[in-house]
């Protein structure tokens, strides 16, 4: 399905290239691969609050991650489980590369700290990943499934960057014990003329990162997957949103509210907010959500200087009569702008 200039669509093995077909156009400058992040969410034995995975990568190299538990509430800062033991940017990385044809995979790995990001064929075209931290998975290995259906955004003035984001699910062990969550991974795409200008790549970036977005995920009691993907820009306040669950054809629409209260946090020394609580409109879908962990970036120790910048986690449902998943995922992120004049110019109330 497609809606203006965005396509919501199954994942392919060959949109894992440094350069996929799908971005190889003018309206996309013939873009390449120029940040990826992958992500997942799970309980574990003997630990309170969810645990959470993310890896950052540029294509030649790491480019940082963490293993944290949540906060105990929405508006409370993460506690880092890893850091210094993973790789960090400092690790010598191999690049992003395609290693086989029959079947096509694609990997990164580092060897001090071991880190290996794997992605292959599925056997239909479609994308089977692993994701491992520590030597053969010591500490973190995943399998990880990608849904059904994946967001592709082609270069436009509110997103500048080409994007794709897929939500998975993912089963395997954290130190030695197993786990069962969900997640999912996203790629930020360069034009190929800013390629290797730092500066104007990171304009490109700032631009498409300057949003609110919720990417939720869940598998209902009865099996069917379901999935979010909403965003505003701070820019100008327009929107794009997708609701999916099996059994259903995609609905993605520019027809986006967001209503909610954004709360200053408690531990910085300046005017950062987020919301805890939620209601997104997505076309005819109205989207709940309810916040009950937070954290400020995903490494081990919360980035504080980063004005503007949080995150929320909880549960969430759709319709009005609510109801739990067997497993979820329900990631809100101000990914800069959110500090109180700017989001009470947009209209939102904002509580000091």
């Amino acid at each position: 399905m497609e809606y203006g200039n965005f396509e919501v669509r199954k994942l392919t093995v060959d949109d894992l290239e440094r350069a996929p077909r799908c971005f190889a156009n003018e309206r996309d400058g013939f873009a390449a691969l120029g940040k990826a992040a992958h992500y997942a969410q799970f309980f574990v034995e003997g630990i309170q609050n969810p645990v959470y995975y993310f890896r950052n990568i540029n294509p030649d190299s790491q480019r940082w991650s963490g293993i944290i538990e949540f906060g105990d509430h929405p508006l409370a800062c993460q506690r880092g489980l890893h850091g210094d033991d993973i790789a960090q940017e400092d690790a010598v990385s191999g690049p992003y590369r395609k290693v086989g044809d029959s079947p096509k995979i694609f990997e990164i790995e580092s060897a001090s700290p071991y880190s290996l990001l794997r992605f292959t064929d599925d056997g239909s075209g479609g994308v089977a990943a692993e994701f491992q931290e520590g030597f053969g998975g010591s500490i973190l290995d995943l399998k990880v499934t990608p849904f059904p259906v994946a967001v592709v955004s082609h270069a436009n003035p509110d997103q500048p960057t080409p994007y794709f984001q897929v939500n998975t699910l993912v089963t395997g062990t954290y130190m030695g014990k197993p786990i069962r969550g969900m997640g999912g991974f996203d790629r930020t795409f360069v034009a190929a003329s800013v390629k290797g200008d730092g500066g104007k790549e990171e304009q490109s970036y700032a631009a498409t990162y300057r949003c609110t977005c919720a990417l939720y995920s869940g598998i209902r009691q009865d099996g069917r997957r379901e999935c979010v993907y909403a965003l505003i820009t701070t820019q100008n306040g327009t929107g794009i949103g997708m609701y999916y669950i099996d059994g259903e054809e995609p609905i993605v629409t520019d027809k986006v509210r967001l209503d909610a209260v954004f709360r200053r946090l408690p531990y910085v020394q300046d005017d950062t907010v987020v919301y805890t609580d939620a209601v997104w409109t997505i076309g005819p879908k109205t989207i709940h959500f309810n916040g009950k962990w937070g954290t400020k970036s995903f490494s081990a120790y919360p980035k504080l200087d980063k004005h503007g910048q949080s995150q929320c986690f909880g549960t969430w449902y759709e319709g009005d009569v609510p109801y739990g998943h067997v497993i979820s995922h329900a990631f809100n992120e101000n990914s800069g702008d959110a500090f109180a004049p700017r989001m009470k110019a947009m209209g939102f109330e904002v509580l000091d």
